[in-house]
């Protein structure tokens, strides 16, 4: 005599061709009611480019290409900015020693922002956004998310806010706005949740 499991919620079966613990029949090999419904629910999402796209295209993929150099540039004028004030701030504690009551913080973040912003640029931008915004793989762009619970946020946009807080405010804009036109006005919408 064969034993055989229920497909649906793996209980033993025996000869019965009906579940007793989830109701499934193999005779007519029904799916559970959820399912349809879920799929039921689905909308179907036209995959449809927006009408403005053709004409953006060419900038948001050169504006792209370029992003990881003005990242770099934006942290080489970031760490030359900091060594020059706090070279000042050291040039005039050398001459009035009993006067300090500055610390150089501002300045000690202008160096460490630009680092940050010229390996974050090389690192990061270079071949995960300027080289597709180049090749023009805007579904990879589209689809490289960050994914928390059912919420899917653009790695692009994470970064061009960061590089916007470690850099100058003009940093992070061949980032964002690349970012943005693809998300809003991209060859195909972009789906924020996985529902």
């Amino acid at each position: 005599m064969s034993s055989k499991f229920c497909p649906e919620c793996g209980a033993e079966m025996g000869e019965s061709k009906i579940c007793e613990k989830c109701g499934y029949e193999s005779k007519t090999k029904a799916k559970p009611k959820t399912k349809e419904k879920e799929k039921e629910v689905k909308p179907k999402v036209k995959e449809e480019a927006h009408p403005n796209w053709p004409s953006v295209e060419n900038f948001v993929s050169e504006l792209g290409k370029w992003a990881w150099i003005i990242g770099i540039i934006d942290g080489i004028i970031y760490l030359i900015w900091g060594f020059v004030w706090l070279g000042q701030i050291l040039a005039l504690v050398a001459q009035y020693p009993n006067i300090l009551t500055y610390l150089p913080g501002v300045e000690i973040w202008y160096i460490v922002g630009g680092i940050v912003t010229i390996v974050f640029s090389f690192i990061i931008i270079k071949p995960r956004f300027s080289d597709k915004c180049a090749a023009r793989d805007w579904d990879y762009l589209l689809n490289d998310v960050l994914q928390i619970g059912d919420v899917r946020i653009p790695w692009m946009l994470i970064w061009g806010i960061l590089i916007e807080v470690f850099g100058q405010w003009w940093g992070g804009l061949p980032i964002l706005i690349p970012a943005l036109l693809l998300i809003f006005m991209g060859p195909k919408p972009y789906n924020w949740t996985t529902k």
